[in-house]
């Protein structure tokens, strides 16, 4: 049936409020999901897809530090490295339980730097978010 115009039939007040109350609700989603984006993680993980480059590192110092995040994590080694401009920086790196005896101080391990980002630096092992690993695998 066509309705031409001003024939339409009229919505009464219940479907006026249900349609309001639906289009609250889906705004207020989108809202909600854009605002639990962690987009320090997009960030570092855009980064990261222009390539991480080999490094060399030395443990300093092995200790544990508890975590809500982390229960089986409690394994932080702090550790410095050689950025590509030749400095030498330091960083920390939080690891799962079962790898103490692999980090003792004064152990050379492998460090994946990003380019131009002396901020972005990872050990294959460090625990991390579980969105940043998917994504991660996402864009690999």
């Amino acid at each position: 049936m066509v309705y031409l115009s001003g024939a339409t039939p009229k919505r009464t007040q219940t479907q006026r409020l249900i349609r309001i109350l639906f289009g609250v609700a889906a705004v207020s989603l989108i809202i909600w999901g854009l605002a639990a984006i962690p987009y320090d993680v997009l960030r570092a993980e855009r980064a990261r897809l222009y390539g991480e480059e080999p490094s060399s590192g030395l443990v300093l110092r092995l200790r544990t530090d508890e975590s809500a995040e982390h229960p089986h994590a409690r394994v932080v080694i702090d550790y410095t490295y050689v950025d590509r401009d030749g400095l030498a920086r330091r960083a920390q790196a939080r690891l799962p339980d079962n790898l103490w005896r692999r980090y003792r101080p004064g152990t050379v391990i492998p460090v994946l730097l990003v380019r131009g980002r002396p901020d972005l630096v990872r050990i294959r092992d460090e625990v991390e978010p579980a969105f940043q690993v998917w994504l991660r695998n996402l864009m690999n």
